[in-house]
């Protein structure tokens, strides 16, 4: 703490330029959780493990599931990365999640199941 005293006192500079520059996260920084659409299987167990209850997996009848991540009640203890068996989550160096409506901090998205028989 007396260092950054010092250096203050030696440069006149006291604080960083940001948000003017952007700063950069740290290498092992656990920000935002990010889903790779195409691993997603529906598995659940990222929504299990969850310690804040922040991911919802649940199954749409006989067509799929939704997957939802709400941003508000996320810890980024990236616990859901470590338990997703198809390495679909991975935590990002995104950390300025600054919205108006809480409702922007949730992710919701719908997979369906393609019909036995079908090609793709």
């Amino acid at each position: 703490m007396l260092g950054v005293f010092r250096r203050s006192l030696k440069t006149g500079i006291v604080t960083t330029a940001y948000p003017a520059v952007p700063e950069t996260a740290p290498s092992l920084f656990r920000g935002q959780v990010v889903l790779d659409l195409a691993r997603c299987t529906g598995n659940g167990d990222c929504a299990r493990i969850c310690p804040s209850q922040a991911i919802i997996v649940a199954p749409v009848e006989e067509t799929g599931w939704v997957w939802q991540l709400d941003d508000a009640r996320c810890v980024f203890c990236g616990l859901c990365q470590e338990a997703c068996p198809t390495g679909a989550i991975r935590m990002s160096n995104d950390f300025e999640l600054a919205v108006r409506a809480a409702d922007d901090l949730v992710t919701r998205v719908v997979f369906r199941l393609e019909p036995e028989g079908s090609e793709a």
